[in-house]
Formats: structure tokens, sequence, C-alpha cells
């Protein structure tokens, strides 16, 4: 918000966001002050906010002083992320496309099992190796940055919108992770990779299903 007249303060302006519902008063600022407004969308998809009104009840509610902003604003509301253990669980018994507990060496901790010449000394589980009185070594899980692909179509999920907020949550989740992630939705396949715009490209696919 900006005041262009340098001698004279403002008072008592109000902004109203009427498509969702939204007012907020900024009581006294001098030439430009600065305000974030929540707001929170019912729905995903494409949202556009049309009614904005600046308004003014100074001085003293004796009248409202209102202007319309004539411009439209648009912006893409993601599915709300939704956490679905049994995305990450469901692979163990079936040989999908999210799979990540397979042995490996720098996972997380699978297993202790016998020594097989040719592990790396590292591996060595000292601890195990000490009680059993046989050199034992950690079997691990295979790195977690292997990539993933998502199919839509194989989220068994009835419902539609559960289906998209826990493919929303797993994205996120394996990206931060490091772990970059593709999707398959529709007729358009995205390979894995873990830049920002990929990620955003994601999210508003699933934003956008019909």
């Amino acid at each position: 918000m900006i005041n262009k007249k340098k001698f004279f303060p403002a008072f008592l302006i109000r902004i109203l966001i009427k498509d969702f519902n939204i007012s907020y008063l900024f009581p006294y600022f001098e030439g430009e002050t600065i305000s974030i407004l929540k707001i929170k969308p019912n729905k995903r998809g494409i949202q556009t906010l049309k009614e904005i009104y600046i308004a003014s009840v100074f001085p003293f509610n004796f009248f409202i002083r209102w202007k319309k902003i004539n411009k439209i604003f648009s912006f893409t509301v993601f599915p709300e992320p939704k956490k679905c253990d049994f995305l990450f669980y469901q692979d163990r018994k079936n040989k999908g496309e999210l799979e990540t507990n397979r042995s490996g060496w720098e996972g997380d901790l699978l297993s202790v099992r016998d020594y097989i010449e040719g592990t790396p000394v590292k591996y060595i589980h000292w601890k195990a190796t000490a009680k059993t009185d046989k050199l034992k070594v950690k079997e691990l899980s295979e790195l977690k940055s292997q990539p993933v692909i998502i199919d839509f179509e194989k989220i068994s999920l009835p419902e539609k919108e559960l289906k998209l907020s826990c493919i929303t949550y797993l994205i996120l989740e394996m990206m931060k992770r490091g772990v970059p992630v593709g999707l398959k939705i529709k007729d358009k396949f995205y390979k894995p990779s873990l830049s920002y715009n990929h990620k955003i490209t994601l999210l508003t696919e699933l934003a956008l299903y019909e």
C-alpha cells in the first residue's frame, strides 16, 4: 500500500477481498506499508481474485470512500498434501515403482548378516560380531536417491481428491529427501527430476486434474 501524499498520513484504510470474504485494516501509515493476507481456498485448481476494494471510513465514520481495483489476479491452488503411509509400504509386497527397501550400501539399516568376502570394512557390525563371535556386517537399504516414478492410475485409492492429496504429499516428501520424482498421469509422462520448476510442473498437473 502506497500513500502518495507526502505530508499527510493515511488513516483507517481497509482492504476487502470479497471473493474470499477477507478484510484487513491499516490503522495508520506514512509513505509505504506492506502486509501479507492469508487466503485459504476451498478447492484446488485455478482461482481468481476479482472483487478487491480499498475503503476508508475516515474521518470518524462519517462516510465511507471506496475504490475497486480493476484487475483480475489468477493463481493455482495445489492439492492439499496428506500423508498416506501405504504408499511407502505397499511396495514392500509388490514390485512397483515406489520401491525403496532394496539392500544396498548407503541407506537405513535393514538387518545384520554374516560377512561376505569383499564387503567393505566400514560396514562391519562390531557389536553384533562381539556378541556372536562371528564376523557380522550391516545390510543397509539402497540409496533413497534412486529415481521414483509415480503412476497415477496404479495408486489404488477410489476417491480422486484423496489420491491427489496423497500423491502431492509423496512428491513433496520425496523431493525434500533428494529423491528425483517422475509422474505418469493420463497420456503424459514427466521424467524424474529434482528441480524446483519440475516440482511446480507436477503439482500444477495434479491441481488441474479433472
